[in-house]
């Protein structure tokens, strides 16, 4: 070959990798799996990083609300209560009939000294999974703040006959309830972390 061809050719290589390229980059999860990575991350601790995959989910699908309860979940764990309650609260535009959304948000809602809205809100929850202890004990300590003691209990009762000995949620009711009963009569129970 002839080096003036071999110039051109090698020229022609090297301009050809000089060619700027435009590389679009996608994010290849969908809302599910950015969900999920959000409970990994959440799991190993790591809870800017949960935080983000679970904005990433709720973004991704507008109509799902499981991410921003987790993302509630991560706030209200961290004392953001007022995070905590947007979240929820989102989460309850998105899907109005969720009971999980409704007790969360009841609880958030207790821990800010919000008893009436707690009380509404952990109604609702109850109304819909009557038999959930979780939502049975938010509801009694929402029931406990308004000074309606003997309603709440009676619901850390019921919560209490149904859990297993050694269960976390089971030792917290007990505890709740033991601080209600030692309260004086007619007292509110403010208990808020």
């Amino acid at each position: 070959m002839p080096s003036a061809l071999r110039i051109i050719v090698l020229a022609l290589l090297l301009a050809g990798c000089a060619t700027p390229r435009i590389v679009v980059l996608s994010d290849p999860l969908d809302a599910r799996e950015h969900n999920d990575l959000g409970v990994s991350h959440e799991s190993a601790g790591d809870m800017d990083l949960a935080l983000q995959a679970y904005a990433e989910a709720a973004d991704e699908d507008p109509s799902w609300d499981q991410p921003l309860i987790n993302l509630g979940n991560v706030h209200a764990a961290d004392g953001r209560w007022n995070e905590a309650e947007d979240a929820y609260r989102s989460a309850l535009r998105r899907n109005p009939a969720n009971p999980e959304a409704m007790n969360n948000l009841a609880s958030v809602l207790a821990s800010q000294g919000k008893a009436s809205e707690a009380l509404e809100w952990s109604g609702r929850a109850l109304d819909l999974a009557p038999d959930e202890p979780l939502f049975m004990s938010t509801r009694a300590l929402a029931l406990l703040q308004a000074g309606r003691r003997a309603e709440g209990v009676a619901l850390l009762d019921r919560v209490l006959n149904v859990l297993p000995a050694g269960d976390p949620l089971r030792e917290a009711a007990a505890d709740l309830r033991l601080h209600a009963l030692q309260a004086a009569p007619g007292e509110n129970i403010d208990i808020r972390p």
